[in-house]
């Protein structure tokens, strides 16, 4: 139904069709992409799909008109993002205390809003096609880049499963992110789609032979220039498993931190850093003497540092924080979170958005933090995520620049059941280690919880829906990768390259005009 030809064939076989029937073909184009789009990612993960999932819908976009172009591109981006984040509306109505049916509305409404940045990139890739014919389909891997990047930053960001994330199975071209960030995978795997598409449509040997290079590197290519560095730190992730609708009243909640604190303290090894997740329930650390004296009590028994996430008070309202306790118990660093989650930690847009405040189990909104803080442990520094943060990269790397040797993210992502959202944030924290060349433990309450090497391997993790510990050993690391330093300037360049050729055209439409 999709099969490809050279654009003049492609347009005159298309133009042949009953304005209803093209209509369908290119449709069903846009659908069928947008559903290898969904499949190549977390789960079920058919990663390879990502190099020919696009392939559909760039063929109808070579030879389309502007309505089609519009609709076939909202097609697939409904279709991905319905499939992508389908747990939306089920965490809503689960958890949020919404119905189902405004939860559904809720999960249609973000569907409905974000399948625009399809449209947004279909629209620059025609008028790319238009300007310089077939070629201009390779413009379509710096397009793809940029309308990623205004996902990632426009109304506080929401870069989760860019497509990049498909290609992080392959272990050898995922370390090009320590130069280029994630977006450097979606360059690669948008490029091989559109040299596909512009090969077979243009007859092209040589740009369906880099198409086939490009996959054939990235299945077979190793990790090169691999150093194993010192410092190595016993680490102990307790992923505790508390069901979001545990009673936290006695004896209910004593027994089950009683249970918590004998499966911190127990095994065989002697861990020098015991990590807790995110807070999954009422626990203040500060305001519960309770609470922090069985805390000091798990620290000073392992003669460890103990990280445990926790609820405190900024200003007028609640913070989303995590304090390290050292060997003592005392509290030697504390971190509020600064990125929040619309919806969950606050509600944006109030006056228009009422209904939603059902959405967070706090009363009132948390109050975001405002310091990157680097805390230090036995001569070392460490920094620490707070769940949703883990998806920023370029949030992450600052902690790093700041001088972290060692990354720590802590999340509840019980909140997801066992649907695709456990699966899709490890996939981006796995991204982050490598960006960055650090290790990373990665603490869950309901798992998945993982101990991720700086190049992308995951050297042991817990299934989901286990009260379990995790004991492993990281390392500390000092040297600074160029995405590091320099961020998302490989992104940022593809933005230039396209806001250029959109300046130039209107420029050379200008001249034309005048003469």
């Amino acid at each position: 139904m999709c099969r490809t030809d050279h654009p003049g064939a492609s347009a005159a076989r298309l133009s042949r069709h009953p304005s209803s029937a093209r209509r369908g073909i290119g449709l069903a184009c846009g659908i069928v992409s947008g559903i290898l789009l969904v499949l190549s990612l977390p789960k079920p993960d058919l990663y390879p799909l990502a190099w020919v999932a696009l392939v559909p819908w760039l063929y109808v976009i070579s030879s389309a008109t502007l309505r089609e172009v519009v609709t076939v591109a909202y097609a697939a981006g409904v279709v991905f993002f319905a499939g992508t984040f389908y747990w939306i509306s089920e965490t809503m109505a689960i958890y949020g205390g919404l119905s189902i049916t405004l939860a559904i509305g809720v999960g249609a409404l973000f569907v409905i809003v974000f399948a625009l940045y399809f449209v947004l990139f279909a629209l620059g890739l025609h008028l790319a096609i238009k300007q310089f014919g077939a070629g201009g389909l390779l413009f379509a891997a710096p397009l793809w880049v940029s309308v990623e990047l205004l996902r990632s930053i426009l109304l506080s960001g929401f870069p989760w499963m860019l497509s990049g994330y498909s290609l992080v199975p392959y272990t050898g071209i995922l370390q090009m992110a320590a130069w280029t960030g994630i977006y450097g995978l979606s360059f690669v795997a948008t490029a091989v789609n559109s040299l596909i598409v512009y090969g077979a449509t243009s007859r092209s040997k040589m740009a369906l032979g880099i198409a086939a290079a490009v996959i054939l590197t990235a299945r077979f290519l190793p990790v090169l220039a691999e150093t194993r560095p010192d410092d190595p730190l016993p680490v102990r992730l307790v992923q505790t498993n508390i069901s979001l609708d545990q009673p936290w009243k006695q004896p209910d909640s004593d027994q089950l931190l009683d249970e918590l604190g004998k499966l911190s303290t127990g095994g065989n090894t002697r861990p020098k850093l015991v990590v807790w997740p995110e807070t999954p329930a009422p626990f203040y650390l500060n305001a519960d003497a309770g609470f922090r004296a069985r805390m000091q009590a798990i620290a000073r028994r392992l003669e460890a540092y103990f990280l445990v996430g926790y609820v405190d008070a900024v200003g007028e309202g609640p913070s989303n924080s995590a304090g390290l306790l050292d060997p003592k118990g005392d509290q030697v660093s504390r971190y509020d979170k600064m990125h929040l989650v619309p919806f969950g930690e606050y509600v944006p847009f109030k006056r228009l958005l009422f209904f939603a405040e059902s959405l967070t189990r706090q009363v009132g909104d948390f109050i975001p933090g405002a310091e990157y803080t680097i805390a230090s442990l036995d001569g070392h520094r460490i920094s620490t995520a707070i769940c949703y943060e883990s998806i920023f990269p370029d949030l992450v790397r600052r902690f790093v620049k700041r001088g972290s040797e060692l990354l720590v993210v802590i999340t509840n992502d019980g909140w997801f059941g066992e649907s695709s959202a456990p699966y899709q944030h490890l996939r981006m924290g796995v991204v982050r280690a490598v960006e960055n060349r650090r290790y990373m433990v990665r603490t869950a309450n309901t798992g998945i919880s993982a101990i991720i090497d700086p190049y992308g391997r995951i050297e042991a993790s817990a299934p989901i829906g286990i009260r379990t510990i995790l004991d492993g050993t990281v390392h500390f690391r000092s040297d600074r990768t160029f995405y590091t330093e320099y961020g998302d300037v490989f992104a940022y360049a593809n933005a230039i390259l396209v806001a250029g050729l959109l300046v130039w055209r209107e420029h050379a439409r200008r001249n034309r005009r005048t003469i």
